[in-house]
């Protein structure tokens, strides 16, 4: 959630007329970056049932793709 975090910090300092291009910078990256990830799972909506990447790829019933967003620590 970092990086969610960081893109909505840098909007909103955009919006309160602040420049901080270093921020924008680093939230654009962010923003990227989220934007490449691959659905961890996908959810058929009638039913909201879902189940993993690796038994679809999103084609058939199952459309509603599921990211993870968290980034997690060892």
């Amino acid at each position: 959630m970092n990086k969610i975090y960081l893109i909505i910090d840098a909007l909103q300092k955009a919006k309160d007329g602040w420049q901080c291009f270093d921020e924008y910078e680093k939230a654009l990256a962010a923003a990227r970056e989220l934007k490449a990830l691959k659905p961890m799972a996908w959810m058929l909506p009638k039913y909201n049932d879902v189940i993993s990447a690796y038994e679809t790829d999103g084609t058939g019933i199952y459309n509603i793709p599921l990211y993870a967003l968290d980034e997690v620590t060892k």
